[in-house]
């Protein structure tokens, strides 16, 4: 290990990150939305504008979707390649916090880091799913590390603020100008704690401000010219409409996150409380502050923001997990009593999780007891979704317990029982998400999907109804719309009589009119090829009474209903 560490990380994490990325659907909205989005890239060969539907979709640059593009490219249109770019993000991500502990620290802060990374839960899933926000996390995590490596007396201070430049335009051609807002807030708070005493000169800002719009201006630049300013503008008002309003029905408290990061980011999140706070001003460390301005600068942000999601606060995994090294380092691997406490009882509430779940799905006495005590019907048709279960997936809670009761009794003799905790656990999260992670799944959305699937190289309409959902426009692989389509026509003649051009044109609310519109026409219009909407079980609209259709699957939750031609 002391003489090949980057080979050794390299092949550890691509065996945790890339075996059975496939095993599982993607799961709606965000993965299945971004991984349309690339298949509908390739479908129109139209890898200039990110499209939904194969309508335009303003919410994401599309940085990312290239990169499943690519995948989708080498290994097919898969769950395995949607997923695939953040497995490859893993292995860089986890390479580079060796790299820069190392670096900037020693070897053990280095492995501190690493560990603390990859045992702790919602860190360690995020590089096996097929969202946006790891590539994005690590480009403004390196664009941080550039600003902290030119205000500390480096040789060439301009190239690492050229350097910061270029990894915040790949964080804004990944997410959007929110990558800006934060490293521009983490700039301004550290120029507040250091007296306003400026930390960089006209060229540097000049180097990070040119090299920043590079990239992003290879996309927007093409776009303006050919289509002017629109698309850019509906992007810009929807990044907007992130943070002044609840989109999607996100709203949640204001203390939303913090509960998100102490229960998600388990245990590194407890480990690295009492770091988080400590005050220490010495110039040495001045790399521990830039990371806790990171990190309360995004909780802080994203706490305010109305939107509140949870993969919104995932960017302070990187300074959370690099305090808690820092503060292991500190404490020579020993934890405080209050911290093994806390470790201990959301440790328990984790196992109680994973010994319940997969005994309330397999085992029909619990999950007759389940049914008849839950009101909600649709959570109900959940539970009794047939699902695969062996029955003995219970026991890996009873190892997770027996995990934590070890690595407590361990403590008291040695500081090695947190890394026997971290290890123990990544081996844990790798497992439980090959053998219980797609029996959830199958349970929540399996039977929808499964349905869909069915559906593929198939002449239809379908289409979501009262709910939002991404999961039709994949899993049936569904084509452009032709011009002969009668929807198509329909949908021109609508839009003619709104004097609007293009349904590229819509906006928010005018493409909810569409929608209402087109809902209608299914319902009543003179049809060209069958039609399937799809509804839960606790809103069919009155459905279950129309005689022109036909109830052709009620299962899991949902109803699909179908209308001839």
């Amino acid at each position: 290990m002391k003489k090949y560490p980057h080979l050794i990380i390299t092949l550890f994490s691509a065996l945790l990150f890339i075996p059975f990325l496939g095993a599982v659907h993607l799961f709606d909205w965000d993965e299945i939305n971004f991984a349309e989005a690339a298949r509908e890239m390739i479908l129109t060969q139209n890898y200039s504008r990110v499209q939904i539907n194969f309508e335009p979709f303003w919410e994401k640059p599309p940085l990312f979707f290239w990169m499943q593009v690519a995948a989708m490219k080498l290994f097919g249109v898969s769950e395995f390649s949607a997923r695939l770019p953040n497995a490859v993000c893993g292995i860089f991500t986890l390479n580079i916090l060796y790299y820069y502990g190392k670096k900037l620290f020693n070897t053990k802060i280095a492995w501190w880091w690493l560990l603390l990374y990859i045992g702790s839960i919602t860190p360690h899933f995020y590089f096996k799913s097929g969202i946006i926000d790891p590539w994005f996390n690590l480009f403004i995590f390196l664009g941080i590390v550039q600003l902290y490596l030119g205000t500390n007396k480096s040789t060439n201070r301009t190239k690492n603020f050229g350097l910061s430049g270029l990894f915040l335009g790949l964080a804004l051609l990944t997410k959007g100008p929110v990558a800006v807002l934060i490293v521009g807030l983490c700039g301004l708070v550290y120029l507040i704690i250091n007296k306003f005493k400026p930390f960089f000169s006209f060229i540097d800002l000049l180097a990070l401000t040119g090299s920043m719009l590079i990239i992003p201006l290879l996309w927007f630049l093409p776009d303006w010219l050919a289509n002017g300013f629109w698309f850019t503008s509906e992007f810009l008002k929807y990044q907007v409409d992130l943070f002044l309003h609840p989109v999607a029905s996100h709203g949640q408290p204001w203390f939303y996150h913090p509960v998100v990061l102490l229960i998600g980011c388990f245990p590194a999140a407890i480990i690295a409380l009492p770091y988080i706070f400590k005050t220490n001003n010495s110039n040495i460390e001045s790399f521990v502050k830039w990371m806790k301005i990171l990190f309360w600068v995004v909780l802080v942000l994203f706490s305010m923001v109305t939107t509140k999601i949870v993969h919104y606060s995932s960017l302070c995994y990187l300074p959370l997990t690099f305090l808690g090294a820092w503060g292991l380092h500190q404490s020579n691997g020993f934890l405080k009593l209050w911290q093994k406490i806390m470790i201990g009882f959301i440790g328990f509430i984790y196992s109680a999780i994973f010994i319940l779940i997969p005994l309330m799905s397999s085992n029909s006495a619990i999950k007759n007891y389940l049914v008849t005590n839950i009101n909600d019907d649709f959570a109900v048709a959940n539970i009794l979704t047939p699902t695969a279960w062996l029955g003995w997936e219970w026991i890996l809670g009873l190892l997770f317990l027996a995990l934590l009761i070890l690595s407590f009794i361990y403590q008291l003799k040695s500081a090695k029982a947190v890394k026997l905790l971290l290890i123990g656990n990544a081996l844990f999260l790798f497992i439980f998400s090959v053998l219980v992670i797609p029996k959830v799944e199958n349970h929540v959305q399996g039977s929808i999907i499964n349905f869909y699937k069915g559906l593929q190289n198939k002449e239809i309409y379908i289409e979501t109804v009262g709910f939002k959902s991404y999961a039709h426009y994949y899993y049936t692989d569904k084509n452009a719309p032709k011009k002969s389509d009668k929807l198509y026509q329909e949908t021109l003649n609508y839009l003619n009589t709104q004097r609007i051009n293009t349904a590229g044109e819509l906006s928010e609310q005018q493409r909810n009119e569409l929608n209402s519109f087109k809902k209608q026409w299914f319902l009543e219009g003179e049809l060209d090829k069958p039609v399937y909407l799809v509804y839960k079980i606790t809103n069919t609209q009155g459905m279950d009474t129309n005689q022109r259709f036909q109830l052709v699957l009620d299962k899991g939750g949902f109803k699909v209903f179908k209308r001839g031609k």
